[in-house]
């Protein structure tokens, strides 16, 4: 009961303080948001990206032709190819020698050169744009030339070979299965840091641990009141950010929705996941409240706390390059690695109940290992007063 009247308590504080919900809410959503249209603007085809690129006057005509169905190269002709991308005034340039065309009938190589800027994106796009558009043309001058010669041109091509997609998945979702549990870990690590950082080591900054261990509540059920209001604060912060990146990403995006065609059973899978979040942020929790718990003052608590939210982020570097099949039990073994591992399932469809109680059950059990420790170091007066 007195445990319950501190999580009461300390519930109703959290949510009255401006402060923490701008940091517990708006924030997290805000940068879950830029994180979607980044991803969504990152992943868009390249043909709905207008790039200029430049040529010379006298050879406007025969390259108009050459990127003919390039729909995303603006051409336009310049006195100075190479002064033009410099200035800023195109992406990149295509420049043939005098009598191209001349040497292309004689038979004879000629010579090209594609300018731009291989370090930006654009340029680069357009670059291998017009090398494929030229890759092209230089095929059909050799299907010509061994027709000449009557020569058969299957000659150049032995063989062909198609590649077979035989795990399920496509971009999208292996782009979502990435992207959404680095949302959940950004969101509630920055969610509940301010929060979790104050709860103990505000305390002792404010000179008000004394009090509060004089009142009747045992330092254990003071401990796990807070515990479960960052509990439950982080709860709230996964779900409500990872709502709204939903609504974006379904009514928003195109190429990010196409990763939310999820298979099988949506309310199970739905179930799943929020019992991953529960799992995750009852983890994190743990360990911001221990780091509390270590401050002395709300900045050194916050100084703690930050490099568990990156190494939260970490797992996402490891788990990204993996393919669906190659995922192991030792992946679900894994705290916080567990949780990319399982949503990476889930976004196919896959509900693994074995994965699932792993996942579950390490991050759980070691959320309470972290509790426990927190709680020894908390009966003494050392790390409280």
């Amino acid at each position: 009961m007195k445990m319950l009247n501190i999580f009461k308590k300390e519930l109703k504080d959290t949510f009255r303080d401006q402060r923490t919900l701008i940091l517990t809410v708006f924030l997290p959503l805000v940068l879950m948001s830029a994180l979607v249209f980044f991803y969504e603007k990152m992943m868009a085809p390249e043909e709905d990206i207008q790039l200029h690129v430049v040529t010379e006057k006298e050879q406007l005509e025969f390259v108009k032709g050459l990127l003919d169905g390039k729909e995303n190269l603006q051409l336009r002709a310049v006195d100075d190819v190479e002064a033009t991308i410099k200035e800023g005034e195109a992406v990149a340039g295509l420049v043939l020698t005098g009598d191209f065309e001349k040497q292309i009938a004689a038979g004879n190589a000629a010579t090209v050169q594609i300018l731009g800027d291989e370090y930006s994106e654009n340029s680069y796009i357009a670059m291998s744009a017009i090398e494929m558009a030229l890759t092209q043309y230089s095929q059909a001058i050799v299907s010509e030339r061994l027709g000449q010669q009557n020569v058969e041109t299957s000659i150049l091509t032995p063989f062909t070979v198609n590649k077979v997609q035989v795990i399920e998945g496509d971009q999208s979702v292996q782009m979502m299965s990435f992207l959404i549990p680095m949302m959940l870990v950004i969101a509630v690590g920055v969610g509940i840091s301010s929060s979790a950082a104050d709860f103990i080591a505000g305390e002792k900054e404010r000179r008000t641990m004394e009090a509060l261990l004089m009142t009747p509540v045992n330092r254990s059920s003071f401990l796990l009141g807070k515990w479960l209001t960052l509990v439950i604060l982080a709860t709230v912060t996964g779900i409500l950010t990872l709502g709204i990146v939903f609504i974006e990403i379904y009514f928003f995006t195109e190429q990010l929705k196409s990763g939310l065609t999820m298979e099988g059973n949506v309310w199970l899978i739905g179930t799943v996941a929020l019992l991953i979040i529960i799992s995750f942020a009852a983890l994190m929790a743990s360990a911001l409240l221990l780091t509390s718990i270590f401050g002395k003052t709300v900045k050194e608590a916050q100084s703690y706390g930050t490099p568990i939210i990156m190494v939260g982020i970490l797992p996402a570097l490891f788990i990204t390059s993996v393919g669906l099949n190659e995922l192991t039990t030792t992946h679900f073994l894994v705290p916080i690695l567990n949780v990319f591992a399982t949503f990476k399932e889930l976004f196919v469809g896959i509900i693994d109940i074995e994965h699932v109680f792993l996942t579950l059950g390490v991050n759980i059990a070691l959320a309470l290992v972290i509790l426990t420790v927190g709680r020894i170091l908390f009966a003494k007066d050392k790390w409280v007063l």
